[in-house]
């Protein structure tokens, strides 16, 4: 048998494996582009949506001013309460604490 005709089977799997690793790859960037696609989709989905939960929420608002006479805060700082050190003692001198089932102070 001449080495040649050996040869010429493995030089055509060769070619049809590189033309089957092209193929694949064509069907992964076509994918890809797809998916980046419905991801744009989705992301402009998201800014329509939250533009219009604005809108409600903005409505939410002015209805309570109108309806109810609450506004915003101006100050949007939060103000710690001071806590004394030690708990006002009762007439015995004991500290005293909230009835069963009511909410701690």
């Amino acid at each position: 048998m001449h080495p040649g005709l050996l040869l010429i089977p493995v030089i055509a799997m060769l070619l049809a494996g590189i033309v089957w690793i092209n193929v694949s790859k064509l069907a992964f960037t076509a994918e890809t582009g797809r998916v980046v696609e419905r991801a744009r989709q989705v992301e402009a989905q998201n800014v329509r949506l939250k533009a219009q939960l604005d809108r409600v929420n903005a409505t939410v608002v002015d209805r309570a001013q109108e309806r109810l006479g609450m506004g915003l805060a101006v100050d949007t700082s939060i103000t710690p309460l001071k806590v004394p050190a030690s708990a006002p003692a009762g007439a015995d001198g004991a500290t005293q604490s909230p009835p069963a089932g009511a909410p701690a102070r």
